[in-house]
């Protein structure tokens, strides 16, 4: 699957579930693809990258025929154009406030005249050996996927989705939460009604929007009862520990041992 794929997938109205990976060594990457999702957020604003790693990473990715979307440290253009010719099918690009935010993120993504990116695209044009099918086809698979999580983006997000070429939303609850000065509270009322906007204004604009929340089953089926088209399901880290925990609290009930 690549960007433009999963593009109609979310513009489909049918609900899309994907996953975090923060590790960086590739073969947890690879194990995650192989549970069957159909893209991954890379998360390159927390975790520890670097160039190499992230490049591991998105080729073990890209080797599944899972779609690769990097989240950015800033909304820089060196940055992105780093981040998508290493194989990135698109960006995530955190603590956007201003329609001029969205701008420069657009445009770091796409090659001119719809952009400013800089053109030498190695790995992911498989060494230049599929130079012309990238170059003829990036512009339309790229992904810019903007993430509001800031009380002024929510303020500005009309004038933010008036921008043309944003292909989707990520709602960030937890740094949101904190600009309204209730951290972690999701279902305080102010925060909920700020996410409850920002899926509205969306929606108005048929602009994709998912979320990353904590919790399990009955948390994600909430959220995504308020009109989500995409929503991931966990980190990679997370599901290491509850499944190593429950292993080991079954064998400790079944034996009485440590």
């Amino acid at each position: 699957m690549n960007g433009k794929q999963l593009k109609e997938i979310w513009q489909s109205g049918t609900v899309s579930f994907g996953a975090w990976i923060t590790c960086s060594d590739p073969a947890v990457a690879a194990a995650v693809c192989n549970a069957g999702y159909e893209w991954v957020f890379v998360d390159g604003e927390h975790c520890p990258y670097n160039p190499t790693s992230l490049r591991e990473v998105i080729a073990a990715i890209r080797a599944r025929d899972v779609v690769p979307i990097v989240r950015v440290a800033d909304n820089q253009e060196w940055l992105i154009k780093q981040v998508l010719d290493l194989g990135a099918e698109g960006v995530v690009v955190p603590l956007l406030t201003t329609a001029e935010d969205a701008r420069r993120a657009v445009a770091a993504c796409r090659y001119p005249p719809l952009g400013v990116r800089g053109f030498f695209p190695r790995d992911a044009s498989n060494y230049f050996k599929e130079l012309e099918h990238y170059r003829s086809t990036i512009d339309e698979r790229v992904m810019v996927v903007l993430q509001v999580e800031h009380r002024d983006a929510v303020e500005n997000l009309d004038a933010i989705l008036s921008v043309a070429g944003i292909d989707a939303v990520l709602i960030g609850p937890a740094d949101l939460s904190y600009s309204l000065g209730f951290p972690l509270q999701l279902h305080q009322p102010r925060v909920e009604q700020a996410i409850l906007t920002t899926i509205s204004k969306c929606h108005a604009r048929h602009t994709p929007v998912g979320i990353t929340v904590f919790g399990g089953k009955e948390d994600y089926l909430y959220w995504l009862g308020q009109g989500l088209n995409f929503i991931t399901l966990g980190f990679d880290f997370e599901w290491i520990t509850q499944s190593g925990r429950r292993i080991l609290e079954e064998m400790r009930t079944a034996t009485g041992g440590r």
